[in-house]
């Protein structure tokens, strides 16, 4: 059954935007590659500051004060969403993410 979801993904900062690109283009193919459907992306804020600092992931454990957030809205089939979920918790680069159902049933 497929469903429309939200993701709010926090990148580095620090990272190029070269390297933003590639996350976001990793991202999108994910989807797409799971039968998935993009609907809107957008580069919510650029940078913003934390209200406390968050660690990154990955074996440098950096504090990080500041984050690029990025929104997706797409539709996904319910059964493949943990496959987009694990990829998106091995990408290091990204501190913090969030997915939740938007709508409800599409077709």
């Amino acid at each position: 059954m497929n469903r429309i979801y939200e993701s709010m993904l926090i990148l580095r900062v620090d990272l190029g935007e070269g390297q933003r690109e590639e996350i976001c283009q990793k991202i999108t193919e994910k989807i797409e590659n799971l039968g998935g459907k993009l609907e809107e992306t957008c580069v919510w804020a650029k940078e913003r500051n934390f209200c406390y600092p968050i660690k990154s992931r990955g074996a440098k454990k950096e504090r990080c004060y500041k984050g690029c957030y990025w929104l997706i809205n797409f539709t996904l089939d319910t059964d493949k969403l943990s496959d987009l979920k694990e990829t998106v918790r091995l990408e290091e680069r990204i501190l913090r993410n969030l997915i939740l159902v938007k709508g409800g049933k599409d077709g």
